[in-house]
């Protein structure tokens, strides 16, 4: 009868004998016991493989005998080297020296994360092993592969354009995922529409009216950022799920404007052509650094004077609410413009001429549509002064012109903050569109 210690080691290498053998301390183990030959075997053989390193042994064990050979074949054929091939009574245990590296590094273990308050694993927390080294470039062929997951070589290239963490990135961001996450808000069940009460016709058409501004403006907020996701190298994910965040935002403030044009018997009502160029120069700007900018710091931290000043002025609790909680959604838009401008200007500081001929091309194209939108400056102007008459209409666009000082005033300060210097600042917000975005 065959030793079971020495049961197939003929062909095996020759300085392998059985004392040497029960000396292995094997690195991984395998069972197959319950599996018939097949396919299946050999992937888990092959992925336990793929885990190891050069020079670690496996122990295999089996109780197919053709499973055995073909197990002996494969390893042999991947250029592995079979150390032992022992029987005890139908049971099998093979043992074999992985020779060849793997096609791909090994994955990280043994990460564990810390819990906020116990329990809760923030983004914020999970810069931890590979996943938390954000590369200043990113290769297009990982494609979909998770920062941190181990790529197998061979995968195709995708077609990002923003490979760079300098073109997306914002230290600010996982902050800012966090909060968008617990500020999400139902433009269906969060609004209180049963407290909408009956207003003038003047008035209501004014809301309505100021409704389908912001709506229309609102389309080009989530077109833009819609337009740029594709092209982030998804090694960058946290700037890609803060524009997922944004997009959602969008879609909800268009819908919480457009219902309230329609909740109250009025309806949507007019547009102009220099919101329409406006907003169409907004959506064709194809260099990411620069659209960020006219939008999020610009455009949209323009809107956040808007909205507080909608909000102020609201002749209802229903429309005060919306402007709400809109202007509480931009304020993370432009805080993650400003820290995104900011990151790119410390890199490059020669980039702020970027931004003056952007805001410059911009202005341009508006001339032939200049004098700002007069259906809104006029809605605005009656929520201002509480009435639809002339004299309250008069001082309403008192106040709007003070707004207008607001506005300009505070987007020279947002771009003091992200590192223009005061004339830079000046011009740029003097060369801003009239449209507000």
């Amino acid at each position: 009868m065959t030793d079971p210690q020495q049961e197939g080691v003929g062909d095996l290498p020759d300085h392998q004998t059985s004392g040497t053998v029960h000396q292995i301390t094997p690195d991984a183990s395998l069972d197959l016991r319950d599996l018939a030959p097949g396919q299946t075997a050999l992937v888990l053989l092959r992925n336990a493989l793929d885990r190891m390193e050069p020079g670690e042994v496996i122990e295999v064990e089996v109780s197919d005998g053709q499973l055995r050979e073909d197990c002996l074949t494969w390893l042999r054929l991947q250029g592995h080297s079979p150390i032992a091939d022992l029987d005890a009574g139908g049971r099998g245990k093979l043992l074999a020296r992985k020779v060849t590296p793997s096609r791909r590094a090994k994955a990280d273990w043994g990460v564990r994360l810390p819990r906020r308050d116990g329990r809760a694993i923030d983004v914020r927390d999970w810069f931890a092993g590979r996943a938390g080294d954000v590369p200043a470039e990113a290769p297009a062929y990982f494609g979909f592969v998770p920062r941190g997951a181990v790529p197998e070589p061979g995968g195709p290239s995708y077609p990002y354009v923003l490979n760079r963490k300098a073109d997306v990135w914002s230290d600010n961001l996982p902050e800012l995922y966090e909060q968008a996450k617990g500020q999400q808000w139902d433009a269906s069940r969060d609004i209180e529409w049963e407290s909408l009460p009956p207003l003038p016709e003047a008035v209501e058409r004014a809301v309505c009216q100021v409704m389908t501004f912001l709506a229309e403006n609102e389309y080009a907020a989530l077109y833009v950022p819609a337009k740029f996701l594709p092209r982030i190298n998804a090694q960058f994910v946290e700037p890609v799920l803060f524009l997922a965040t944004i997009i959602n935002d969008e879609a909800r403030h268009i819908e919480a404007f457009t219902k309230r044009a329609l909740a109250n018997g009025g309806a949507l009502q007019y547009s102009s052509v220099l919101t329409e160029r406006s907003l169409h120069g907004l959506l064709v700007q194809e260099d990411y650094f620069r659209s960020s900018f006219l939008l999020h710091v610009l455009g949209e931290g323009t809107f956040l004077d808007l909205l507080e000043f909608v909000e102020r002025h609201a002749p209802d609790p229903v429309t005060a609410d919306i402007a709400r909680r809109a202007r509480l959604d931009e304020g993370r838009h432009v805080a993650y413009g400003i820290g995104h401008a900011r990151h790119v200007l410390e890199l490059k500081p020669s980039r702020i001429e970027e931004l003056v001929a952007a805001a410059e091309e911009r202005s341009a194209a508006l001339e032939a549509a200049s004098g700002g939108n007069p259906m809104t400056l006029e809605a605005l102007a009656v929520l201002a002064g509480g009435d639809g008459g002339a004299r309250e209409v008069e001082r309403g666009f008192a106040e709007v012109q003070r707004l207008l000082r607001e506005m300009h005033a505070h987007r020279v300060r947002r771009m003091l903050q992200i590192g223009l210097d005061a004339a830079a600042a000046e011009k740029i917000s003097r060369l801003h569109t009239p449209n507000f975005m």
